[in-house]
């Protein structure tokens, strides 16, 4: 299955400020793909354009999808053995006001989610991959330090622990960035086959 990107190749050397070369465009489409889905994986989020069927809990007399923006529901039925149709009322964000149902009663939502990318998202996916692109063959090796002299002259460098070995990991500060995106309530969801 392909991996559809958060960001493009373009966004890579927009980061860079230059053109990737031969080597980095030969890579450059492996590392966004893992980028990609790092990002998504946590965030918990998909960010482009899909579908979902999940089994939530009711909560008062709504539900809130996991996934956003939520752009339409379709359905929404009993998880009761009989799978009756419930009522629900408009969308409002990614919360539904449902009848027929009381809070702590399960349902299952069928729901359309995402959309445009958030430009956030884009540019730090970006941002990774230039890290990854520009990472000291040094710490590609798995350096901790390295250290050179000439004459009276010593330059010493030191790697941050996620560009040891040159992976394609988020920093601590790309994953507060997805961490930001994560949704922090919304009950119980159960992912339905």
């Amino acid at each position: 299955m392909a991996v559809v990107q958060l960001a493009s190749e373009a966004d890579v050397m927009a980061a860079l400020g230059r053109v990737l070369t031969s080597d980095e465009s030969a890579r450059v489409g492996a590392i966004l793909d893992k980028a990609s889905e790092l990002f998504r994986q946590r965030s918990g989020q998909q960010f482009t354009a899909g579908t979902s069927f999940v089994r939530l809990r009711v909560v008062g007399d709504q539900v809130s999808m996991p996934q956003r923006p939520v752009v339409s529901v379709t359905a929404v039925t009993t998880d009761d053995g009989e799978d009756t149709a419930v009522t629900f009322g408009t969308l409002f964000q990614s919360k539904v006001r449902l009848s027929g149902v009381v809070g702590g009663d399960m349902v299952r939502v069928n729901y359309s989610h995402g959309g445009v990318v958030p430009e956030l998202v884009r540019l730090t996916v970006a941002d990774i991959t230039r890290k990854v692109l520009e990472i000291d063959p040094n710490a590609v090796q798995g350096k901790t330090q390295h250290s050179e002299t000439v004459g009276p002259f010593t330059e010493q460098d030191t790697y941050a622990t996620w560009a040891q070995g040159g992976q394609t990991m988020l920093s601590p500060s790309d994953a507060d960035i997805a961490d930001s995106f994560r949704v922090r309530s919304y009950g119980a969801v159960v992912m339905v086959p």
